[in-house]
């Protein structure tokens, strides 16, 4: 579908969609009207037709690829914002070295509610750093797109501050520029060498946290960590919230795998676009990126010392492949604990506002501060 990407026929399959969809408007109105015509039976009309038109939309998005920039100045950020620089070259070992293409690179990020400076780092604080998600295609971690979800984190846990990094999206046409695997791995673990290393935060009072493709980048972090920390010097964080992880993009690459979910009707996540993570993230080294276990995790557990606290909706398509994973790395050896959101579509607390899921989003946020306040006082 990359015809579609370029104008004018981006403009013309904008408009043939949008008139389809307002077409077909009245019939979803009417279906929804009465509970057994929902998707799910225990949602409200709402949030019934608030998923079905915002599927419509992402479907619509990623057909044409929309274009995502991330630039390092600041916005309605303001003071919020920080431009941080990669860490030395020697962190950056093993999979995070990929050739000349792909190199740590100066990124942004947004703190929540105020930038926190080294003085005030030091044992009066807990920092959540929250890798977004976007099938690694779109998303930033600013106010607009994150703020809903930081301000959940803020007000129902202990958190004090917040950081979302900005990483490098993927895009494409895959090219020398395009940021596919590793680049948003890099950005992430400069993101956590930023926090203990520049603001000499201790690792004791930070929690990883990440929300789909940010959640995958999350669960990578933490494999490397185990798998390299050792010998860097690098200690492991205090807990990790994962939400909704997207587990398996090497699954994305065939889409009949996503139609054939038994919750595909009940989510938001159109084929389409995690195709167009995908592949998008896999660059020019295609299918065989996707199945380093830096990228999919399914079936591929190790052992970390981090609690694991996994979300997932039991309305959504990630739900089975989250259940496996959290059920294979506790067998594993590993302390995790698998919390399901029975009615909810994928990531609540990205879309609880915009979707009528805010009253189920606060209740994971809520569930999740305080296994937290648990785990980290043992």
């Amino acid at each position: 579908m990359a015809v579609l990407t370029y104008q004018p026929i981006k403009a013309l399959y904008i408009l043939t969609a949008a008139s389809y969809l307002l077409a077909r408007f009245p019939v979803f109105f009417l279906k929804y009207l009465i509970s057994y015509g929902r998707p799910h039976p225990e949602w409200s009309f709402r949030q019934a037709i608030s998923v079905r038109l915002f599927r419509s939309v992402v479907r619509i998005l990623s057909h044409i690829q929309i274009a995502a920039p991330t630039p390092l100045t600041p916005g309605k950020e303001k003071e919020r914002w920080v431009v941080i620089k990669p860490a030395e070259k020697k962190f950056y070992e093993g999979p995070l070295r990929a050739g000349d293409d792909i190199k740590p690179a100066d990124i942004g990020g947004t703190w929540y509610p105020e930038a926190l400076k080294s003085e005030k780092a030091k044992g009066t604080v807990t920092v959540v750093l929250h890798i977004h998600g976007g099938a690694f295609v779109l998303g930033d971690g600013r106010i607009d797109n994150s703020g809903y979800f930081a301000s959940k984190l803020l007000k129902t846990t202990d958190t004090t501050h917040v950081f979302m990094p900005q990483y490098r999206l993927s895009t494409l046409p895959v090219s020398k520029t395009s940021n596919p695997f590793p680049a948003a791995l890099q950005d992430s673990l400069t993101s956590y060498l930023h926090l203990t290393q520049v603001l000499k935060i201790s690792p004791k009072d930070i929690i990883l946290s990440g929300d789909s493709a940010g959640a995958n980048l999350a669960i990578s972090l933490l494999r490397y960590i185990s798998e390299y920390g050792g010998d860097l010097g690098l200690e492991a964080p205090s807990a990790a919230w994962l939400w909704s992880p997207w587990i398996s993009p090497l699954a994305a690459t065939n889409t009949k795998t996503v139609s054939s979910n038994p919750n595909f009707g009940s989510d938001y996540i159109a084929e389409p676009f995690i195709e167009w993570g995908a592949f998008a993230y896999a660059g020019a080294g295609g299918v065989s990126v996707l199945s380093s276990p830096y990228v999919s995790h399914k079936g591929k557990y190790f052992k970390t010392p981090v609690p694991l606290w996994v979300n997932a909706g039991g309305a959504e398509i990630l739900y089975f492949d989250d259940k496996e994973w959290s059920e294979g790395m506790k067998e594993a050896g590993n302390n995790v604990v698998f919390d399901v959101e029975k009615k909810v579509p994928h990531d609540v607390l990205l879309i609880g506002a915009q979707l009528g899921f805010n009253a189920e989003a606060n209740l994971c946020a809520k569930r999740a501060g305080e296994w937290a306040k648990g785990v980290r006082r043992g």
